[in-house]
């Protein structure tokens, strides 16, 4: 399928502003110049950019507050189909890569595979299957459950032998597991160290899920890739350590600070101010950001990217072009995919078509136009 996209402007994962220009795309990527036979599309009023990368996420949670009544009554078939549906829906909001960090290992594997074939409709999937976790610790029920540092290390050998593409620990406990303290650690640092150590063996990363701040200590000193949440939590909001932050900072790992339309719902409170203190200090220190939601937990939907860049905007003090980078060209270089995040030749062809300019206005994010992923219009709006 070769097509061009005419007449609008692009923002190519970079720039500090967008550009009037034409986007020609050939056998799935970016091209310079159109075979002779390349159909046009009209794409007036719009802003072409990068798709977007979600780098939190949870397919197999239904974002309702009744969440875990919904998991716990899923056959894996009904489960895989939920995932599906979810899946889709990210990507017609034009998120065409997601990474999913928590699932049952065989659904979330089987998802990406069906995705890749072509067999289902989904953005492209980085999955990590169940989480390790403690005996009884956070998210126990996905079916992670690791003491020790031997247990840990057999436990990313059977899931790099699942075919995952990240491990994920849960370093802390947390807020969606009764009986789970998301302010202390749930792991050591040996036994953090360990699945570290056995996942970088076998050429995978590590994401630790980490709140408080033991449990990011621990994250840290075991040298995990990427810290989700990175919260500094505490029973009333959070409270930076400027000390660990310049740890992070100077270690190189990748803080995936999971802001939602959550935390736009929270705007002018104690909280809020807190959140918003945090991620200003992780930049102004000069930590390595991804965009990320946590989407699939209570209140936060598949496909509301949108709403969370803006929120972390808000709070962060960003630039509308610096968060589009966090989720584009930057999420992109940390996450290990060299061939997408930017309009280039040579790139793969996953864009998104959106009415206006966002790098003036992310709200034009969530008025989707067309949604082109690895070369195939996959959604059209309008």
């Amino acid at each position: 399928m070769a097509f061009v996209l005419t007449g609008g402007r692009v923002w190519n994962g970079l720039a500090e502003a967008s550009a009037a220009a034409d986007v020609a795309v050939a056998d799935g990527l970016i091209v310079e110049r159109a075979p002779a036979d390349a159909r046009e599309i009209d794409v007036r009023g719009c802003t072409v950019l990068p798709g977007l990368i979600e780098g939190h996420a949870h397919l197999c949670f239904n974002a309702e507050p009744e969440w875990r009544a919904v998991y716990d009554a899923d056959t894996p078939a009904r489960m895989l189909l939920r995932m599906a549906a979810h899946a889709r829906a990210m990507l017609r909001a034009g998120i065409t890569t997601v990474r999913d960090l928590g699932a049952p290992t065989a659904l979330a594997v089987e998802l990406r595979d069906a995705a890749r074939a072509g067999l289902v409709e989904s953005p492209d999937l980085l999955v990590a299957g169940a989480p390790l976790t403690t005996t009884g610790g956070h998210c126990w029920f996905l079916g992670g459950e690791a003491d020790g540092e031997l247990a840990v290390r057999v436990t990313v050998r059977e899931r790099v032998r699942a075919g995952v593409d990240w491990i994920k620990v849960m370093a802390s406990g947390g807020n969606m597991t009764p009986g789970s303290n998301p302010m202390r650690a749930q792991y050591t640092v040996e036994e953090v160290a360990a699945a570290v150590e056995e996942a970088h063996r076998l050429g995978v990363r590590v994401a630790a899920h980490c709140h408080g701040v033991e449990g990011i200590r621990v994250a840290v000193a075991a040298g995990a890739d990427t810290l989700e949440h990175c919260s500094f939590q505490t029973p009333d909001g959070s409270a930076k350590d400027d000390a660990v932050i310049a740890e992070i900072a100077a270690k190189g790992l990748i803080v995936s600070p999971t802001v939602s339309v959550g935390l736009a719902r929270q705007a002018g409170t104690d909280r809020w101010q807190s959140r918003a203190a945090l991620l200003r200090a992780l930049f102004a220190a000069g930590c390595r950001v991804v965009m990320s939601t946590d989407c699939g937990i209570p209140n936060v939907p598949h496909g509301a990217l949108a709403a969370g860049m803006r929120a972390l905007a808000d709070a962060g003090g960003c630039s509308p072009v610096e968060v589009l980078r966090l989720a584009t060209s930057t999420s992109a270089d940390l996450l290990g995919l060299p061939d997408r995040g930017r309009i280039a030749a040579g790139r793969r062809a996953d864009l998104l078509v959106v009415e206006g300019d966002p790098t003036v206005d992310l709200g034009a994010l969530e008025r989707v136009r067309v949604v082109i992923a690895n070369g195939r219009v996959v959604h059209r709006s309008g």
